[in-house]
């Protein structure tokens, strides 16, 4: 059972982990947000809080060049790149 509360598509790896954090665990979660809003879609996605918890952990999400969509910059899937 987790230890951890809130939303865990948004947690950052060292929220997840229990691990000592400060607010560059915020950025991650603005950077989950941000993907959310540029790809329709988050970017880690599992049926239950487990798989989520693997994906954040094993799997590094980048938006590469040719996925950006239409209207967005390569700036803004640079942060998000850079963010989660």
């Amino acid at each position: 059972a987790s230890k951890t509360s809130g939303t865990p598509g948004y947690m950052a790896p060292e929220i997840m982990c229990r691990q000592n954090h400060t607010l560059v665990s915020d950025y991650f979660a603005v950077g989950v947000i941000a993907y959310e809003c540029m790809m329709g879609r988050r970017p880690y996605v599992g049926k239950n809080r487990r798989e989520i918890r693997e994906q954040i952990l094993c799997k590094q999400v980048q938006i590469k060049r040719g996925d950006v969509p239409a209207g967005w910059t390569i700036q803004g899937a640079d942060f998000i790149n850079k963010s989660i």
